[in-house]
């Protein structure tokens, strides 16, 4: 999601900036194109939005609050250590608040930290100080056996209301970012297709050629060095059908995105004004990008994908099967 939101993003950046390179408040682009820059910018919004997940948790102020309380806690445990220490009249409860301070003290553990830090030291710390014999010796000693109990409740509390937050702000994202993804892929599609009409059909094109040139330099990129990374199949040389969202490493058929590596024609995204790539790419980064061609088409790690992706008319999308 974080890939394909930069990708349209800087589709966006690209248009946009040919688009206000005139006099001022006054666009450059075709009215049918701007007809539909309009709605993808809305789209990029909405998407970036949901991405943020600026929204309110129902545990939010649980864990706050357990967390101010393990912090008392904690820090009441790390206070009567040091004191014991100087106890100079008690050789055996200093001998004891040492030997639980080098442990303490090794996994610094700071109440400022963010929540999940402070969690996993202080879970560290406990389980070292509860499996040390000798330390558990001490600790009875230095009468702390409750305190350190009430320690590890709290920071039980607070890792299971993170967990649980957590599972609530994933659910909500995947809803929230899978519908504005959606929107965003129409969108696209749809100002790709009215840019190659409007560079086939205009008299004036140059300023949309140099757009088209932009973004199929992009499609490149994302091709080349960032979707091979994405690894959404095991294998990704097994390529086949993915129906929802191709990984552009895959090199398998989506028959709902154009195929902008196969050169020729391309149905939903024809290249009126560059012949062999294919304009603004059709289908794009993760739509369509590289179903036939792309970093790996028919797998086998990059070989034969740029052919068939950047040099046109390489392989069709069959073989990726």
């Amino acid at each position: 999601m974080a890939g394909f939101l930069e990708f349209v993003q800087q589709v966006l950046n690209i248009v946009k900036t040919y688009r206000d390179s005139g006099e001022a408040g006054v666009s450059q682009l075709p009215a049918k194109v701007e007809a539909a820059y309009t709605p993808f910018v809305a789209g990029v919004e909405r998407m970036d939005n949901a991405y943020k997940l600026s929204h309110f948790s129902e545990y939010t102020k649980q864990i706050a609050d357990e967390d101010t309380r393990r912090d008392s806690l904690y820090l009441a445990l790390k206070n009567q250590v040091q004191m014991f220490m100087r106890f100079d009249f008690d050789i055996a409860k200093k001998t004891a608040a040492t030997y639980l301070w080098n442990i303490i003290r090794k996994y610094g553990v700071d109440v400022d930290e963010n929540y999940h830090e402070e969690s996993v030291k202080l879970q560290q710390m406990l389980q070292e100080l509860e499996a040390d014999n000798v330390a558990g010796q001490h600790i009875t000693t230095l009468g702390m056996t409750s305190l350190i109990s009430q320690l590890n409740t709290a920071n039980e509390a607070v890792r299971t209301l993170l967990s649980q937050r957590n599972d609530e702000r994933m659910m909500q994202e995947k809803a929230a970012l899978a519908n504005a993804r959606n929107v965003v892929d129409e969108r696209y599609r749809d100002l790709v297709l009215m840019i190659n009409a409007a560079a086939a059909m205009e008299d004036d094109t140059e300023g949309l050629d140099e757009v088209i040139m932009q973004v199929n330099e992009l499609i490149k990129y994302y091709r080349q060095y960032v979707a091979p990374k994405k690894g959404a199949s095991p294998d990704p040389s097994q390529g086949g059908e993915n129906g929802d969202s191709p990984n552009p490493s895959q090199g398998g058929e989506n028959e709902d995105s154009p195929t902008p590596s196969q050169g020729g024609e391309n149905e939903d995204s024809p290249t009126p004004s560059q012949g062999g790539e294919n304009s603004t790419g059709g289908g794009g980064y993760n739509s369509g990008g590289n179903s036939g061609g792309g970093s790996n088409t028919g797998g086998g790690g990059n070989t034969g994908g740029n052919t068939g992706g950047d040099n046109g008319g390489g392989g069709e999308s069959g073989d990726a099967e």
